[in-house]
C-alpha cells in the first residue's frame, strides 16, 4: 500500500477515493483520527487519476476579492438560529428557490459529520451552524458532478480545500456551480470528536452538535433535540473544555492546515465567507446598527461571485467594507496557524495520553509558567 501525496500537504479531501474507477482507496485515520488515503496495490490499475487530481499535487486558480461587505440575514428567525450572519443561509435558500440543490455539513447519527445534498426548503436547518470537525465530502462528490452535468444550480458550501477537491471534478469552471468557502481555522477529527462526547453521553444516541449557540461558543450534543450535555462556555470557561480549546489553540488541526495554501488573500472560491472578526478596527462602524447575534464577513472573489451575492442583498443587511480591514481581522486570511512548540509537544504526547491528557499537561505547564512570570 502506498499513498497519494505526502501526509503533510493531504487535506484528506477524499477525492482520490471517490474518482478511483477500482475503489482500491480507501481512507484510514492517522494517530489523531484525520484521515489519509492508502491504496492497495494490488488492485491498482496505475491509471493515475488520483494523482493527476490530488489538490495538493496540482493547484488551483486562485482570485483576490476586490470587495468586502458585513452583512446579516433581514429574517430574524434565520439570523438568530445562524452562527454568526445568516448569508450561507440566505444563499441556499435563493438556490432552491431557482431550482437548485445545495451541499453542505450535517450532523448524521452517532455524531458523524458529513456533507450531504438538499434539494428542499425544509431540509435547509441540517446544514445550519459552523462544525468544527472535518467533514466527510467523499460520497457527494459524484452527486455533485452528476448535478452539475444536469444542468442543475448547484451551491457547494465547504472549506477550502474541499473547494479545491470540488473544483478538481471539471475540466473548465461550470456556470451552474457556486462554490462558497469559509474562512476556516484549521479542523480537528471526527475521531477526536466522537472520544470528546462519548466521555459525557451515549454517542449512539447522539443525533445532532450544536459549537455555537446564543449563549456563545458552547458544544451542545442532542438526541431528537434534547440536550444531553452542554460543555462550559469557551470565553467564561477558558481551558476547562479540551476539545474546544485544543481547537481554538490549533492544537488539533490537520497536518496540511499548519502548512494550508489556501490560508491567504488569494481564495479558490466565488464567495467566501465567515465572521467579521475586526470589524470597526480600521476605521468607524458607527453607520452599522446593532448586530446582537454576530455578523457575516462576506467576500465575493469572481463573477459569478458577485453576481450572485447582489441577487441576494434584498434579504441581508449590507454595509461595504474594506477588504484590507477583512484581512486584517482574519489570521487565516493572511497565513495558516502556526506550529507552536505547544502544539508539537500536545501531538507527540496525545498518542501516549489521550486527547485530555495531553491538553491537561500542556495547559498545566503553561499556567505554571505563567505563575513564574508573575
Amino acid at each position: 500500500m502506498s499513498t497519494i501525496c505526502d501526509r503533510s500537504s493531504c487535506t484528506g479531501c477524499g477525492l482520490c477515493s471517490s474518482l478511483c474507477p477500482v475503489s482500491c482507496i480507501s481512507m484510514e485515520p492517522g494517530k489523531l483520527g484525520h484521515l489519509f488515503p492508502l491504496i492497495d496495490e494490488r488492485k491498482c490499475l496505475k491509471c493515475g487519476l488520483c494523482t493527476k487530481n490530488c489538490p495538493a499535487l496540482n493547484t488551483s486558480e486562485r482570485h483576490s476579492p476586490q470587495h468586502a461587505f458585513a452583512a446579516w440575514s433581514r429574517d430574524e428567525s434565520d439570523y438568530r438560529s445562524s452562527t454568526s450572519g445568516g448569508v450561507s443561509s440566505v444563499l441556499s435558500h435563493y438556490t432552491i428557490d431557482h431550482g437548485g440543490v445545495v451541499y453542505g455539513c450535517a450532523v448524521l447519527p452517532g455524531a458523524n459529520i458529513e456533507h450531504i445534498r438538499i434539494d428542499k426548503k425544509e431540509d435547509l436547518y441540517r446544514i445550519k451552524g459552523s462544525k468544527y470537525v472535518q467533514s466527510s465530502i467523499t460520497k457527494v462528490l459524484p452527486m455533485i458532478k452528476q448535478d452539475v452535468q444536469n444542468r442543475n444550480l448547484v451551491l457547494f458550501l465547504g472549506t477550502p480545500c474541499q473547494v479545491a477537491a470540488v473544483k478538481k471534478l471539471f475540466k473548465f469552471n461550470p456556470d451552474n456551480l457556486i462554490l462558497v468557502d469559509i474562512v476556516c481555522h484549521g479542523t480537528p477529527s471526527q475521531k477526536m470528536l466522537q472520544r470528546y462526547l462519548r466521555r459525557h453521553v451515549s454517542i449512539n444516541i447522539v443525533d445532532d452538535v450544536k459549537f455555537r449557540t446564543e449563549g456563545g461558543f458552547i458544544i451542545n450534543a442532542l438526541s431528537q433535540k434534547h440536550i444531553l450535555y452542554s460543555s462550559p462556555e469557551l470565553w467564561r470557561n477558558r481551558y476547562k473544555d479540551y476539545y474546544y480549546n485544543a481547537f481554538m489553540d490549533g492544537f488539533s488541526y490537520r497536518d496540511s492546515c499548519y502548512e494550508c495554501q489556501y490560508a491567504s488573500s488569494e481564495r479558490v472560491s466565488d464567495i467566501t465567507i465567515g465572521d467579521f472578526w475586526g470589524l470597526g478596527k480600521e476605521y468607524s462602524s458607527d453607520e452599522i446598527p446593532e448586530h446582537r447575534y454576530g455578523v457575516s464577513l462576506v467576500l465575493p472573489n469572481t463573477d459569478k461571485g458577485q453576481t450572485l451575492f447582489q441577487a441576494i442583498t434584498k434579504d441581508l443587511n449590507v454595509y461595504e467594507r474594506t477588504v484590507s480591514e477583512a484581512v486584517k481581522g482574519n489570521d487565516q486570511l493572511r497565513h495558516p496557524k502556526e506550529k507552536t512548540k505547544r502544539v508539537i509537544a500536545y501531538r507527540f504526547l496525545q498518542p501516549l495520553l489521550g486527547d485530555k491528557g495531553a491538553y491537561d499537561i500542556i495547559m498545566g505547564l503553561v499556567k505554571i509558567k505563567m505563575r513564574l512570570i508573575k
